[in-house]
Protein backbone atom coordinates (compact mmCIF):
# COMPACT_ATOMS: atom_id res chain seq x y z
CA UNK A 1 0.00 0.00 0.00
CA UNK A 2 1.54 3.32 -0.70
CA UNK A 3 2.80 5.97 1.87
CA UNK A 4 -0.21 8.19 0.88
CA UNK A 5 -2.82 5.75 2.02
CA UNK A 6 -3.23 3.64 5.40
CA UNK A 7 -5.95 1.56 6.90
CA UNK A 8 -7.50 2.46 9.79
CA UNK A 9 -6.76 0.48 12.70
CA UNK A 10 -9.50 -1.93 14.65
CA UNK A 11 -9.48 1.22 17.91
CA UNK A 12 -9.96 3.91 14.62
CA UNK A 13 -12.10 2.05 13.22
CA UNK A 14 -14.40 1.49 16.26
CA UNK A 15 -15.06 5.72 16.65
CA UNK A 16 -16.19 5.71 13.04
CA UNK A 17 -18.13 1.97 13.07
CA UNK A 18 -19.94 3.98 16.88
CA UNK A 19 -20.80 7.18 14.84
CA UNK A 20 -18.69 9.30 17.04
CA UNK A 21 -18.65 12.72 15.59
CA UNK A 22 -15.36 15.02 15.49
CA UNK A 23 -13.46 16.17 18.18
CA UNK A 24 -14.24 20.21 18.19
CA UNK A 25 -12.69 23.47 20.26
CA UNK A 26 -14.49 26.69 19.15
CA UNK A 27 -11.98 29.77 20.12
CA UNK A 28 -13.84 33.09 20.46
CA UNK A 29 -11.63 36.25 20.02
CA UNK A 30 -12.16 39.92 20.13
CA UNK A 31 -11.35 40.96 16.74
CA UNK A 32 -11.70 39.75 13.11
CA UNK A 33 -9.30 37.64 10.85
CA UNK A 34 -8.29 38.45 7.27
CA UNK A 35 -9.92 35.47 5.56
CA UNK A 36 -7.48 35.47 2.89
CA UNK A 37 -4.24 35.01 5.16
CA UNK A 38 -6.14 32.82 7.89
CA UNK A 39 -6.89 30.05 4.17
CA UNK A 40 -3.21 29.95 3.92
CA UNK A 41 -2.56 29.52 7.48
CA UNK A 42 -5.15 26.70 7.48
CA UNK A 43 -3.68 24.80 4.13
CA UNK A 44 0.41 25.68 5.99
CA UNK A 45 -1.05 23.84 9.44
CA UNK A 46 -2.12 20.73 7.03
CA UNK A 47 1.55 21.29 5.88
CA UNK A 48 3.05 20.75 9.09
CA UNK A 49 0.16 18.00 10.25
CA UNK A 50 -0.65 15.86 7.00
CA UNK A 51 -3.16 13.72 8.30
CA UNK A 52 -5.43 16.61 8.68
CA UNK A 53 -5.62 16.66 4.51
CA UNK A 54 -6.61 12.99 4.53
CA UNK A 55 -10.06 11.69 3.50
CA UNK A 56 -11.59 8.83 5.00
CA UNK A 57 -13.01 6.19 2.49
CA UNK A 58 -14.62 3.18 2.82
CA UNK A 59 -13.30 0.24 0.84
CA UNK A 60 -13.99 -3.73 0.35
CA UNK A 61 -11.85 -4.35 2.81
CA UNK A 62 -12.57 -2.09 5.75
CA UNK A 63 -11.85 2.13 6.28
CA UNK A 64 -8.44 3.78 5.04
CA UNK A 65 -7.02 7.05 5.21
CA UNK A 66 -6.18 8.77 1.57
CA UNK A 67 -4.12 11.85 1.14
CA UNK A 68 -5.19 15.01 -0.24
CA UNK A 69 -2.81 17.35 -1.73
CA UNK A 70 -4.75 20.05 0.10
CA UNK A 71 -6.88 21.04 2.91
CA UNK A 72 -10.58 21.58 2.58
CA UNK A 73 -11.42 25.23 2.07
CA UNK A 74 -12.39 27.02 5.22
CA UNK A 75 -15.95 26.93 5.40
CA UNK A 76 -18.91 29.37 6.89
CA UNK A 77 -19.47 29.20 10.65
CA UNK A 78 -22.30 28.15 12.93
CA UNK A 79 -23.41 30.83 14.89
CA UNK A 80 -24.11 29.51 18.08
CA UNK A 81 -22.07 26.04 19.37
CA UNK A 82 -24.99 23.88 19.56
CA UNK A 83 -25.47 24.11 15.81
CA UNK A 84 -21.78 23.83 15.20
CA UNK A 85 -21.64 20.56 17.57
CA UNK A 86 -24.39 18.95 15.46
CA UNK A 87 -22.24 19.50 12.18
CA UNK A 88 -20.24 16.85 10.20
CA UNK A 89 -17.02 17.33 8.79
CA UNK A 90 -18.10 17.71 4.98
CA UNK A 91 -16.62 15.22 2.36
CA UNK A 92 -15.24 12.50 4.75
CA UNK A 93 -12.34 14.45 5.39
CA UNK A 94 -10.43 14.12 8.58
CA UNK A 95 -10.23 17.73 9.67
CA UNK A 96 -12.81 21.26 8.99
CA UNK A 97 -11.85 24.52 9.80
CA UNK A 98 -15.33 26.94 10.15
CA UNK A 99 -15.41 31.00 10.82
CA UNK A 100 -18.02 32.73 12.30
CA UNK A 101 -17.28 36.35 12.51
CA UNK A 102 -19.15 39.74 13.07
CA UNK A 103 -17.94 43.42 12.95
CA UNK A 104 -15.46 42.76 15.87
CA UNK A 105 -15.75 39.52 17.14
CA UNK A 106 -14.48 36.29 15.64
CA UNK A 107 -15.28 32.44 16.18
CA UNK A 108 -13.15 30.00 14.86
CA UNK A 109 -14.21 26.40 15.32
CA UNK A 110 -11.86 23.31 14.13
CA UNK A 111 -12.98 19.64 14.31
CA UNK A 112 -10.89 16.68 13.75
CA UNK A 113 -12.36 12.98 13.61
CA UNK A 114 -12.30 11.21 16.71
CA UNK A 115 -10.54 8.72 15.50
CA UNK A 116 -7.40 10.39 15.50
CA UNK A 117 -7.79 13.13 17.92
CA UNK A 118 -8.69 14.07 21.46
CA UNK A 119 -9.90 17.31 23.05
CA UNK A 120 -6.26 18.36 24.08
CA UNK A 121 -4.67 17.50 20.26
CA UNK A 122 -6.97 19.51 19.18
CA UNK A 123 -6.34 22.38 21.10
CA UNK A 124 -2.56 22.07 20.61
CA UNK A 125 -3.60 22.24 16.39
CA UNK A 126 -6.13 24.91 16.84
CA UNK A 127 -3.05 26.95 18.57
CA UNK A 128 -0.65 25.81 16.32
CA UNK A 129 -2.66 27.71 13.79
CA UNK A 130 -3.04 30.80 15.45
CA UNK A 131 1.10 30.46 15.46
CA UNK A 132 0.94 30.37 11.94
CA UNK A 133 -1.82 32.89 11.14
CA UNK A 134 0.17 35.52 13.44
CA UNK A 135 3.22 35.04 11.48
CA UNK A 136 1.52 35.43 8.04
CA UNK A 137 -0.04 38.60 9.41
CA UNK A 138 3.53 40.37 10.12
CA UNK A 139 4.43 39.29 6.44
CA UNK A 140 6.94 36.56 8.11
CA UNK A 141 7.70 33.19 6.88
CA UNK A 142 8.80 30.52 9.73
CA UNK A 143 10.54 27.46 9.18
CA UNK A 144 8.32 23.79 10.06
CA UNK A 145 9.14 20.23 10.55
CA UNK A 146 5.80 18.51 9.62
CA UNK A 147 4.90 15.18 11.64
CA UNK A 148 4.92 12.15 9.25
CA UNK A 149 1.69 11.62 7.37
CA UNK A 150 1.07 8.68 9.58
CA UNK A 151 1.76 8.26 13.28
CA UNK A 152 1.57 4.63 15.32
CA UNK A 153 -1.73 4.90 17.43
CA UNK A 154 -2.34 3.45 21.35
CA UNK A 155 -3.11 0.57 19.62
CA UNK A 156 -0.02 0.08 18.27
CA UNK A 157 2.11 1.09 21.11
CA UNK A 158 0.26 -0.79 23.81
CA UNK A 159 0.55 -4.30 21.65
CA UNK A 160 2.84 -6.87 23.69
CA UNK A 161 3.42 -4.80 27.10
CA UNK A 162 -0.01 -5.56 28.85
CA UNK A 163 -1.25 -8.54 30.16
CA UNK A 164 -3.61 -10.14 27.37
CA UNK A 165 -7.39 -10.15 27.80
CA UNK A 166 -10.08 -7.98 30.09
CA UNK A 167 -8.87 -6.92 33.43
CA UNK A 168 -11.13 -8.28 36.16
CA UNK A 169 -13.46 -5.07 36.96
CA UNK A 170 -15.31 -4.96 40.42
CA UNK A 171 -18.20 -6.33 40.35
CA UNK A 172 -21.62 -4.24 40.10
CA UNK A 173 -24.43 -6.56 41.34
CA UNK A 174 -27.15 -3.77 40.43
CA UNK A 175 -27.63 -1.50 37.07
CA UNK A 176 -26.07 1.74 37.13
CA UNK A 177 -28.50 4.93 37.88
CA UNK A 178 -29.04 7.31 34.76
CA UNK A 179 -31.35 10.13 34.00
CA UNK A 180 -35.19 8.45 33.39
CA UNK A 181 -34.44 10.17 29.80
CA UNK A 182 -36.82 10.34 26.98
CA UNK A 183 -38.09 8.21 24.12
CA UNK A 184 -35.18 7.53 22.45
CA UNK A 185 -36.65 8.33 18.94
CA UNK A 186 -33.86 10.20 16.18
CA UNK A 187 -33.19 12.25 14.86
CA UNK A 188 -33.62 15.28 17.13
CA UNK A 189 -30.26 16.60 17.07
CA UNK A 190 -28.01 17.55 20.15
CA UNK A 191 -28.40 19.87 22.80
CA UNK A 192 -25.69 22.00 24.98
CA UNK A 193 -25.62 23.88 28.16
CA UNK A 194 -23.20 25.57 29.49
CA UNK A 195 -21.96 26.91 32.67
CA UNK A 196 -18.71 29.11 33.45
CA UNK A 197 -17.85 30.39 37.08
CA UNK A 198 -15.98 33.52 37.59
CA UNK A 199 -11.92 33.31 38.49
CA UNK A 200 -12.70 33.73 42.35
CA UNK A 201 -15.36 30.75 41.95
CA UNK A 202 -12.85 28.85 40.50
CA UNK A 203 -10.33 29.30 42.66
CA UNK A 204 -12.35 28.34 45.72
CA UNK A 205 -13.49 25.24 43.71
CA UNK A 206 -9.87 24.52 42.75
CA UNK A 207 -9.25 24.90 47.04
CA UNK A 208 -12.21 22.46 48.17
CA UNK A 209 -11.02 20.20 45.63
CA UNK A 210 -7.75 20.38 47.19
CA UNK A 211 -8.94 20.29 50.60
CA UNK A 212 -10.33 17.48 50.13
CA UNK A 213 -7.88 15.62 48.76
CA UNK A 214 -9.43 15.47 45.24
CA UNK A 215 -9.13 16.69 41.71
CA UNK A 216 -11.06 18.85 39.70
CA UNK A 217 -12.31 15.65 37.73
CA UNK A 218 -12.90 13.96 40.58
CA UNK A 219 -15.04 16.87 42.60
CA UNK A 220 -17.16 17.65 39.36
CA UNK A 221 -18.05 13.70 38.76
CA UNK A 222 -19.07 13.49 42.65
CA UNK A 223 -21.23 16.58 41.73
CA UNK A 224 -22.58 15.16 38.57
CA UNK A 225 -23.79 11.70 40.38
CA UNK A 226 -25.25 13.58 43.23
CA UNK A 227 -27.42 15.27 40.55
CA UNK A 228 -28.16 11.88 38.94
CA UNK A 229 -29.09 10.19 41.99
CA UNK A 230 -31.61 13.19 43.77
CA UNK A 231 -33.55 12.51 40.01
CA UNK A 232 -34.56 9.19 41.64
CA UNK A 233 -36.11 10.08 45.07
CA UNK A 234 -38.26 6.98 45.24
CA UNK A 235 -34.85 4.97 45.52
CA UNK A 236 -34.27 3.50 48.80
CA UNK A 237 -30.35 3.23 49.70
CA UNK A 238 -27.49 3.52 48.08
CA UNK A 239 -27.45 3.21 43.76
CA UNK A 240 -24.32 2.58 42.08
CA UNK A 241 -23.15 5.47 39.27
CA UNK A 242 -21.09 4.13 36.34
CA UNK A 243 -18.84 7.59 35.25
CA UNK A 244 -17.16 7.21 32.29
CA UNK A 245 -13.61 9.56 32.69
CA UNK A 246 -11.12 10.25 29.61
CA UNK A 247 -7.61 9.93 30.73
CA UNK A 248 -4.94 11.38 28.39
CA UNK A 249 -2.58 8.91 28.47
CA UNK A 250 -0.04 10.95 26.67
CA UNK A 251 2.55 11.89 29.48
CA UNK A 252 1.79 8.50 31.26
CA UNK A 253 3.66 6.03 29.36
CA UNK A 254 7.49 6.07 29.00
CA UNK A 255 8.29 7.20 27.27
CA UNK A 256 5.74 9.64 27.18
CA UNK A 257 3.90 10.80 23.37
CA UNK A 258 4.55 13.88 21.79
CA UNK A 259 1.74 16.61 22.73
CA UNK A 260 0.96 17.16 18.78
CA UNK A 261 1.22 13.13 17.97
CA UNK A 262 -1.63 12.93 15.47
CA UNK A 263 -3.51 9.91 17.33
CA UNK A 264 -6.19 9.69 20.41
CA UNK A 265 -4.48 9.82 23.00
CA UNK A 266 -7.50 9.62 25.64
CA UNK A 267 -8.98 6.17 26.57
CA UNK A 268 -12.24 6.05 28.86
CA UNK A 269 -11.70 4.80 32.03
CA UNK A 270 -14.99 3.22 33.94
CA UNK A 271 -15.50 3.65 37.56
CA UNK A 272 -18.15 2.39 39.34
CA UNK A 273 -19.62 3.81 42.74
CA UNK A 274 -22.07 3.80 45.05
CA UNK A 275 -24.43 7.03 45.68
CA UNK A 276 -27.16 7.76 48.82
CA UNK A 277 -29.52 10.40 48.39
CA UNK A 278 -27.28 12.16 51.27
CA UNK A 279 -24.17 11.89 50.00
CA UNK A 280 -22.02 15.19 49.60
CA UNK A 281 -20.60 15.74 46.20
CA UNK A 282 -17.46 15.68 47.80
CA UNK A 283 -18.04 12.12 49.63
CA UNK A 284 -18.71 10.81 46.44
CA UNK A 285 -15.68 12.81 44.66
CA UNK A 286 -13.61 10.53 46.85
CA UNK A 287 -15.08 7.20 45.78
CA UNK A 288 -14.25 8.13 42.23
CA UNK A 289 -10.83 9.36 43.04
CA UNK A 290 -9.93 5.87 44.44
CA UNK A 291 -11.86 3.86 41.48
CA UNK A 292 -9.87 5.96 38.59
CA UNK A 293 -6.52 5.25 40.67
CA UNK A 294 -6.97 1.67 41.31
CA UNK A 295 -8.27 1.41 37.53
CA UNK A 296 -5.22 2.98 36.94
CA UNK A 297 -3.18 0.90 38.36
CA UNK A 298 -4.83 -2.26 36.68
CA UNK A 299 -3.98 -0.42 33.18
CA UNK A 300 -7.65 -1.14 32.65
CA UNK A 301 -7.95 1.35 29.82
CA UNK A 302 -4.84 -0.39 27.94
CA UNK A 303 -5.72 -3.60 28.33
CA UNK A 304 -9.59 -3.11 27.51
CA UNK A 305 -8.92 -1.23 24.03
CA UNK A 306 -6.56 -4.23 23.33
CA UNK A 307 -9.25 -7.12 24.10
CA UNK A 308 -11.62 -4.70 22.54
CA UNK A 309 -9.71 -5.04 19.29
CA UNK A 310 -9.42 -8.89 19.32
CA UNK A 311 -12.98 -9.11 20.36
CA UNK A 312 -15.58 -6.45 20.09
CA UNK A 313 -18.21 -6.05 23.16
CA UNK A 314 -20.95 -3.41 23.46
CA UNK A 315 -20.02 -1.19 26.02
CA UNK A 316 -21.34 -1.51 29.62
CA UNK A 317 -24.37 0.90 30.75
CA UNK A 318 -22.71 4.42 31.68
CA UNK A 319 -24.54 7.34 34.31
CA UNK A 320 -22.38 9.99 32.69
CA UNK A 321 -19.00 11.27 31.04
CA UNK A 322 -16.63 13.36 32.38
CA UNK A 323 -13.79 14.84 30.51
CA UNK A 324 -11.77 17.27 31.95
CA UNK A 325 -9.64 18.92 29.60
CA UNK A 326 -7.58 20.65 32.44
CA UNK A 327 -6.01 24.01 32.30
CA UNK A 328 -5.97 26.10 29.07
CA UNK A 329 -3.85 29.00 28.76
CA UNK A 330 -4.62 31.72 26.29
CA UNK A 331 -1.78 32.53 24.23
CA UNK A 332 -0.27 35.80 23.63
CA UNK A 333 -0.78 36.86 20.23
CA UNK A 334 0.66 40.61 19.75
CA UNK A 335 -0.90 40.87 16.29
CA UNK A 336 -4.62 39.94 15.10
CA UNK A 337 -7.54 39.08 17.37
CA UNK A 338 -7.48 38.34 20.93
CA UNK A 339 -8.82 34.86 22.55
CA UNK A 340 -11.40 35.38 25.00
CA UNK A 341 -12.52 31.85 25.42
CA UNK A 342 -12.80 27.94 24.51
CA UNK A 343 -15.18 25.52 24.33
CA UNK A 344 -15.24 21.81 23.44
CA UNK A 345 -17.30 18.66 22.26
CA UNK A 346 -17.90 15.57 20.84
CA UNK A 347 -20.76 14.14 20.24
CA UNK A 348 -22.33 10.38 19.88
CA UNK A 349 -25.68 9.32 19.71
CA UNK A 350 -27.03 7.45 22.69
CA UNK A 351 -28.15 7.88 26.38
CA UNK A 352 -24.96 8.53 27.84
CA UNK A 353 -24.90 12.53 28.68
CA UNK A 354 -21.18 14.05 28.57
CA UNK A 355 -19.61 17.02 29.93
CA UNK A 356 -16.23 18.71 28.52
CA UNK A 357 -14.51 20.73 31.37
CA UNK A 358 -11.79 23.37 31.10
CA UNK A 359 -10.13 25.76 33.23
CA UNK A 360 -10.10 29.36 30.32
CA UNK A 361 -8.53 31.97 31.39
CA UNK A 362 -8.54 31.18 35.44
CA UNK A 363 -12.43 30.36 34.58
CA UNK A 364 -13.54 26.82 35.15
CA UNK A 365 -16.12 26.14 32.11
CA UNK A 366 -18.60 23.31 31.49
CA UNK A 367 -20.42 21.61 28.63
CA UNK A 368 -22.89 19.13 28.72
CA UNK A 369 -23.90 17.70 25.30
CA UNK A 370 -26.49 15.56 25.17
CA UNK A 371 -28.70 14.17 22.44
CA UNK A 372 -32.33 15.15 22.41
CA UNK A 373 -33.58 11.62 21.56
CA UNK A 374 -33.05 10.64 24.72
CA UNK A 375 -33.08 13.49 26.94
CA UNK A 376 -34.54 17.04 27.18
CA UNK A 377 -33.48 20.47 27.95
CA UNK A 378 -34.86 21.05 30.53
CA UNK A 379 -34.02 17.61 32.21
CA UNK A 380 -30.63 18.40 31.72
CA UNK A 381 -30.70 22.22 32.49
CA UNK A 382 -31.71 20.77 36.17
CA UNK A 383 -28.46 18.57 36.34
CA UNK A 384 -26.56 21.81 35.45
CA UNK A 385 -28.23 23.51 37.96
CA UNK A 386 -27.57 20.89 41.00
CA UNK A 387 -23.71 20.82 39.76
CA UNK A 388 -23.44 24.46 39.76
CA UNK A 389 -25.13 24.25 43.44
CA UNK A 390 -22.74 22.09 44.46
CA UNK A 391 -19.56 23.99 43.46
CA UNK A 392 -20.48 27.31 44.61
CA UNK A 393 -19.71 26.21 48.35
Amino acid sequence: MPTTERALTASETAFILAGFGPVMVRTAFAGTFDPVLLEDAWQQLGHEYPLLRCRIIEGQDGFEFALQDSMSKVTAGAESFEHDISRRIEDGMVSQLSLHQTADTAELTLAVDHSVSDARLVLVLSRALLRIYTTLLRGEVQPSAPRPVFEAGLEELFSGKYAPGRPEMPEVVEEPAVLPGGPGEPPSGFGVQHLELDQATTTEVTEFARASRISVTSLLCGAVSSAVRARVPEAGGPLPVTLCIPVDLRERLAPPIDPDAQLCGALPCLVTVPVAADDEPAEVGVRVAAGLRAALERAEPQRTLLAQCLSPAPPPTMTFMVSNIGVVEDPALPDGPRVTGSRFAATLHGPVPAMFVGTVGGRLTLDVVYDRAFHNDEEIGEVVASVEAALRI
